[in-house]
């Protein structure tokens, strides 16, 4: 892509009065209720429970009006690709798609050397962290990313360029690309972008299952718009379950400060070594809340990372959920499952051997395969029950219609 003039980038976007940055998925916690001291004739106590519930709804609401963008919603309605957005709509449509399938993965390697201190790690690590931002037809955010390869892979957020039709990532030379995007899994969180570039300064990714609680970590982001910053802490858990708009992520606790803009960042291991990447933080109405932050650990990036890379699979058919059933609605008539002889109005009952009997156990089931993988379909037609056999596809191979 073309370069972009660093002259609209002097004073950088990042630092015009009231930004917005991208929402991360934030947990709300009610405030806490401070004890009433009232004299006894006075026995208000019945206010308690209108309190409690209106406290309760209030943190239901914003709750769910941060998070609930992220996620894709099961419904009863067709699904299109086997994939269900919030509102019907793909967060990610309108963003220019890089090619897939170059066998580009994420490289974990173990600790070596000393431990550092933090401006080592600074040093090491800062040249790999990028800034980002993103356009949409009404509004701009900004976020962070990591160089993942020296070709031009970045890891990133989903949520930091959900929405945006154009994405513009600013380096540590003050180089500004325009990146397309190579994949985003909004379950997950995690999205890779791809920039026309050479020579640039991959990070080193490290073995999150190797820390343990109270091992130093940093945080390095754009934190409100000021690019770069580290912020220290500790592991404060490991292995922590987070519930956001009803699915469980699995994350790292950490005491480093993470605010908006450091979605998608890095969180560092005391090597230097990227073991996360910063997605949220709890937030509470009084402010009340510190030092809870959380990171995607690295493995699970790596995992969905490398899956995006490869293509995202297509089995070439939409089903819908009529009637208890997963029902066959339109099967593309250049895909390989038609070729298998899959037909419209086909209920499908199992996977590669794995029953399944909803769009959302359908779509986990075509989650742990790639294009190029084996299919074997099982369905039922009338009072038969047929077996297909195809080699998966890519979503490219479908142009113009919705991944």
């Amino acid at each position: 892509m073309s370069q972009q003039p660093n002259d609209l980038w002097k004073g950088g976007p990042w630092e015009q009065p009231s930004p917005v940055f991208p929402v991360p998925p934030a947990v709300v916690v009610p405030p806490p209720r401070r004890p009433l001291l009232r004299p006894k004739r006075r026995r208000r106590r019945s206010l308690f429970p209108f309190l409690t519930l209106f406290a309760l709804v209030v943190c239901l609401i914003v709750g769910t009006v941060i998070a609930r963008y992220l996620l894709p919603q099961e419904g009863d309605g067709p699904a299109s690709g086997l994939t269900v957005t919030a509102g019907g709509r793909d967060p990610f449509a309108a963003l220019e798609r890089a090619e897939t399938g170059t066998g580009v993965t994420v490289s974990i390697s173990p600790e070596q050397g000393e431990e550092m201190a933090p401006p080592e790690i600074y040093q090491k690590c800062v040249p790999s962290i990028v800034s980002l931002w993103a356009e949409g037809d009404e509004t701009s955010s900004t976020g962070t990313g990591i160089i993942m390869s020296q070709d031009g892979y970045l890891l990133t957020n989903a949520h930091v360029v959900a929405g945006s039709h154009s994405v513009y990532v600013a380096f540590h030379d003050e180089t500004i690309l325009e990146a397309k995007l190579v994949g985003a899994d909004g379950e997950a969180d995690v999205a890779v972008r791809k920039v026309d570039a050479q020579g640039l300064a991959p990070a080193e990714f490290g073995d999150a299952d190797q820390l343990v609680c109270g091992e130093m970590v940093v945080a390095i982001g754009d934190p409100l718009g000021y690019r770069t910053s580290i912020t220290q802490g500790i592991v404060s858990a490991l292995d922590r379950v987070v519930n956001v708009d009803g699915v469980d992520m699995e994350v790292i606790q950490t005491s480093a400060p993470i605010n908006f803009g450091n979605s998608g960042g890095a969180l560092i291991n005391d090597h230097g070594q990227v073991v996360g990447i910063t997605t949220m933080k709890i937030v509470s109405q009084d402010n009340t809340v510190e030092g809870l932050g959380f990171a995607i650990p690295m493995d699970n990036v790596k995992e969905t990372a490398d899956w995006l890379i490869a293509g995202q699979p297509a089995l070439g058919f939409t089903v819908d959920s009529r009637d208890g059933t997963l029902r066959v609605t339109q099967v593309e008539q250049n895909s390989n499952a038609y070729a298998a002889g899959l037909r419209p109005e086909d209920r499908v009952t199992a996977l590669n051997g794995e029953p399944v009997a909803s769009i959302q156990e359908l779509k986990q089931a075509k989650t742990r395969m790639v294009p190029g993988d084996t299919a074997t379909l099982q369905v039922r037609r009338g009072e038969e029950t047929l077996t297909f056999t195809f080699v998966v596809q890519a979503e490219t191979d479908f142009p113009g219609r919705e991944p």
